[in-house]
């Protein structure tokens, strides 16, 4: 009896302390992107962290959307629910100057999004990353690889499907509050046979309005012609990160999660 009272209290005090060391983070995005001189997208997208330990951070990014497409009959719109991205992502800080951080995530895409109305994909994605990360003294620097591995492309509807993304970000706190940032997003490899390669450069800024609340708005601007035209993003929240290479709340990646629920095929629900 004295053994089970003492296993009990062990599995009390180890759920206890998991429970200290956990956290939830939140936030919600608002954003508008041209992506052709025809095509427009307006989302506005959530994402709930929950972070488990110091290591591990799971992460759900729903979105809404409203897309249209402007052509010499008039425009065809259609809005509802996107595609759910899920994202876990393992990283490592070593105690080192510089901090290096070390990392990895997995992203499913679930098909929550309503395909007829182009509106999802209308199939399960699968994609990984890896990164890393470094602090020399206010900077910030990352860089990433981002794939897709199974499905259609898990990266966003802004990316080739069959390429590999790279990112490259940097940012620089000039005060307690401020951080100012600036990005290049650049695919590579095999262009799919319907979207070729995207090249986009970003900038964007965060402030913290009261721990660890804060507002960030990010922008970038595609450089080919495959790329998005222009995007703009607003956030307000507590899971918005700097320097983690692998988290999806980082600056190209806010963008990139924001209108990542895939808009294919032609508009208007079939």
């Amino acid at each position: 009896m004295r053994a089970l009272v003492g296993c009990v209290a062990f599995l009390v005090a180890v759920a206890s302390s998991v429970a200290a060391q956990s956290r939830v983070d939140a936030g919600v995005s608002a954003g508008v992107v041209r992506i052709t001189g025809q095509r427009s997208e307006q989302v506005v997208s959530g994402v709930l962290e929950y972070e488990p330990s110091s290591w591990l951070s799971l992460y759900v990014i729903p979105a809404v959307l409203h897309v249209s497409d402007s052509t010499n009959r008039g425009t065809v719109s259609s809005s509802g629910l996107g595609d759910l991205p899920v994202v876990a992502a393992v990283s490592r800080t070593l105690l080192t100057p510089w901090s290096p951080t070390f990392g990895a995530s997995l992203v499913a895409v679930l098909p929550t999004g309503n395909a007829s109305c182009a509106l999802g994909n209308g199939q399960t994605a699968a994609g990984m990353d890896l990164g890393v990360g470094l602090s020399p003294g206010r900077a910030h620097l990352s860089a990433d690889a981002s794939r897709s591995i199974s499905g259609v492309s898990a990266q966003s509807s802004l990316n080739a499907p069959k390429a590999t993304t790279l990112h490259l970000e940097g940012g620089y706190d000039v005060s307690p509050r401020w951080t100012w940032m600036a990005s290049v997003g650049v695919d590579v490899g095999t262009a799919d046979s319907t979207q070729a390669l995207s090249r986009v450069i970003g900038v964007g800024v965060r402030h913290t309005l009261a721990a660890p609340l804060m507002v960030t708005v990010d922008g970038s601007h595609g450089l080919t012609a495959a790329s998005p035209q222009w995007v703009l993003s607003v956030g307000l929240g507590t899971a918005f990160a700097g320097a983690s290479p692998v988290t999806p709340t980082t600056p190209l990646r806010r963008i990139r999660t924001t209108f990542s629920t895939g808009i294919t095929g032609k508009l208007g629900c079939r």
